[in-house]
């Protein structure tokens, strides 16, 4: 965290250094303006010429050289004179750029786990001083209560190491065990959080959390009916999400449809982006201009985009996916 408090304070001093650099300057004099020289020259010329006049003439010309006297008068009394800036004004801008500088520090530089703006400032406090309270005890409840602190601040990475430690201390914590597998499943390692979600579901079948992911596996591994079957057991046991009715609709498209870039759409892209391409947790493919560029979708499926991951798919599966995507 150090660096992060070293890199803030020499960047607010640089700022300032460079804002006050002009103000600390010698004062310059303004540059001396062309136009009373040319007042003077002209004066001179009217003098002669009215010398040489008479009568009306000469009258009119030597009144020319008085208003022109005057306004060369009246630009000797008008020139500015520099000021140098006062000390007070100084420090009053000193003192505000320096208040602007603590301010952008205090609420925007990230000091703990899980912290990048000010309301999350008490979540991570208490996130650090459990794990230390974990590393101190070791016991699987110290860390369970820091693993599931950061579930709930979605600090994911060390929500992962919490929960193994957990089950290197008590394999058969089951909240442990289900939240770990849905985690691997959030990292796209789909094939491993598939036993220990099922191992989860059977420890705890009551626990409407591990129907819902084991039933999102199922349907990506092009199982559909195993798909509807948990997200069923998943509603049974009082979950809520409003998607699941979606998703069990989608799946059940899945059973019916003959189209091979249909059924690779809805086993892998439809959860998250509506059964009909409407979009959902992700955009709308149909009418989207990008579903019709093969090399783009190629990029977003083989390497993922956001918050989207890789999605594995065979040479076959990708080519039947992008010609379905043309058709939408």
């Amino acid at each position: 965290m150090i660096p992060a408090y070293l890199f803030t304070a020499l960047l607010v001093l640089a700022a300032l250094a460079y804002i006050l650099r002009p103000l600390l300057k010698p004062s310059q004099p303004f540059p001396q303006s062309p136009r009373p020289q040319e007042l003077r020259a002209e004066v001179e010329l009217l003098k002669n010429q009215a010398r040489e006049a008479a009568g009306e003439e000469r009258k009119r010309l030597l009144a020319q050289a008085v208003r022109l006297e005057r306004e060369l008068a009246d630009l000797g009394q008008q020139a500015p004179t520099p000021r140098p800036l006062s000390p007070a004004t100084l420090a009053l801008v000193a003192v505000s750029l320096l208040a602007v500088g603590v301010g952008l520090w205090r609420f925007t530089v990230p000091r703990l786990p899980g912290e990048t703006i000010i309301t999350s400032r008490a979540e991570a406090a208490r996130l650090r001083d459990l794990e230390a309270k974990a590393r101190q005890s070791n016991h699987p409840e110290a860390w369970l209560a820091y693993a599931n602190q950061a579930w709930e601040v979605r600090d994911f990475e060390r929500a992962s190491q919490g929960y193994l430690q957990v089950l290197k201390l008590e394999p058969r914590n089951v909240l442990a065990l289900r939240r770990l597998g849905i985690l691997l499943f959030f990292a796209g390692r789909g094939e491993q959080a598939l036993p220990v979600l099922e191992l989860a579901t059977r420890a705890d079948p009551s626990e409407p959390e591990g129907w819902l992911f084991l039933g999102n596996i199922y349907f990506q591994a092009g199982r559909p009916q195993d798909a509807i079957s948990a997200w069923e057991r998943y509603k049974a046991a009082g979950g809520s999400s409003p998607q699941v009715d979606n998703l069990i609709q989608t799946a059940r498209q899945q059973l019916q449809t003959s189209s091979a870039g249909q059924r690779v759409y809805l086993q892998k892209c439809a959860a998250c982006h509506g059964a009909q391409a409407q979009g959902d947790i992700g955009p709308a493919l149909k009418g989207n201009p990008i579903s019709k560029v093969s090399q783009a979708v190629s990029e977003i499926v083989s390497k993922g985009r956001g918050s989207m991951p890789a999605v594995p798919l065979s040479a076959e599966e990708l080519e039947a996916l992008l010609d379905y995507l043309k058709t939408l």
